[in-house]
């Protein structure tokens, strides 16, 4: 009996060890529908319809006379020489983000240097051609700073100077006047002829002895027409005024105004061979650009045919017609490159990336240089 009472306590004690509270089990998900294909209709490309690429190509030759990378070579059958741009810096966030670099060709769209100098500017009488060189000269006609070689060269290239320890001071009335660093002045002609030496000692007593021709107050040197400098200065210090008068055939300094002439220099006789510039409704204001080679007188300005609407660059003839737009100013040559170059009847422009040279009458294509950067 007592084995019988054991055998049913433990099959209870099973029973009720099996009870225990089981999961709910998880619901089986129904799988997503497969979406229904969307039927299209391809596109086939006749490959044979596709003209090929084509790069923009250059339109030059080369001169005889042709310098490369060296120094410009005088000779006397370049003709008027032009600037072009062949290549520039770009330097992203800095004050200026493009530097450009010149070179030199003729009017036949002959290449005479490369692009390697880093400013040219021409005169009437003169070319001024500056060269980045850290054994160069610096000087008042750096105003960034920076030490450059300078070569002054007749505008048709038949004569070569290499100024080696000479900057820049001013050109006008058919002078060039250079300075040396210890205030020397050497004023030369239209030939490269040297007509007259101003010793810097003759400028120390006004100026002072560590004074730069040029720089910011000056002093400044104008000529007159009858060989008469008349140079100014201020002080920055104490904003007093010092004039100077200069007598080429003397080559002597005054502080007194030569016989004849006014103690105040005479500024209207400075441009007074120019024309009237013309009147064009919708320029707000021109600017004067003259052909050293066929004398021509051109003026250059933002134009707005109607107003409210939008402006373009736009060149003018002395009557005050329009001549043709410069609608390929983009940056960020915009204000690098505004103004356009002219000389011997053809205008520059920039068309593609590259530094072009049109003819003003007709507009055909003389020169087509692709500007090269620092990425290329």
């Amino acid at each position: 009996m007592k084995k019988l009472f054991a055998l049913i306590l433990i099959a209870a004690l099973l029973t009720l060890a099996g009870c225990t509270v089981q999961p709910a089990p998880t619901p089986t998900q129904e799988p997503e529908p497969t979406p229904t294909p969307t039927p299209f209709s391809p596109v086939w490309t006749d490959w044979s319809k596709l003209e090929p690429y084509e790069p923009v190509t250059a339109l030059y030759t080369f001169h005889a006379g042709y310098c490369g990378d060296g120094e410009l070579q005088a000779r006397d059958d370049y003709g008027p020489l032009l600037v072009y741009i062949g290549k520039y810096a770009t330097m992203e966030m800095y004050v200026e983000p493009v530097e450009p670099f010149y070179g030199l060709i003729t009017d036949k769209g002959e290449l005479v240097t490369d692009p390697v100098y880093s400013d040219i500017y021409i005169y009437d009488d003169f070319l001024m051609l500056y060269r980045g060189d850290p054994d160069g000269v610096s000087g008042g006609d750096t105003f960034a700073g920076g030490t450059f070689d300078r070569t002054v060269a007749a505008p048709d290239g038949s004569w070569v100077l290499e100024l080696d320890d000479e900057f820049y001071v001013g050109c006008d009335s058919g002078l060039l006047t250079t300075a040396k660093a210890d205030g020397t002045l050497i004023v030369r002609n239209a030939s490269c002829e040297i007509v007259a030496v101003f010793d810097g000692a003759l400028f120390a007593e006004q100026f002072g002895d560590s004074f730069t021709w040029g720089e910011e107050g000056g002093p400044y040197i104008y000529w007159t027409k009858d060989g008469i400098g008349y140079a100014d200065a201020y002080s920055l210090s104490t904003g007093a005024r010092v004039q100077l008068y200069l007598d080429i055939s003397e080559e002597s300094v005054s502080d007194a105004p030569p016989e004849g002439m006014p103690e105040e220099f005479d500024w209207s006789w400075y441009g007074a061979d120019e024309p009237e510039q013309p009147v064009v409704e919708g320029c707000s204001y021109l600017d004067t650009i003259k052909d050293y080679v066929t004398g021509t007188y051109y003026y250059y300005g933002y134009y707005r045919e109607k107003p409210g609407r939008p402006g373009r660059n736009a060149l003018f003839d002395r009557d005050g017609e329009l001549i043709c737009y410069r609608d390929s100013l983009n940056y960020p040559y915009a204000y690098m490159f505004e103004y356009p170059r002219i000389c011997a009847g053809l205008i520059s422009s920039i068309e593609n990336d590259c530094w072009c040279y049109r003819e003003i009458d007709g507009g055909e294509l003389v020169f087509r240089y692709p500007m090269r950067t620092n990425s290329d």
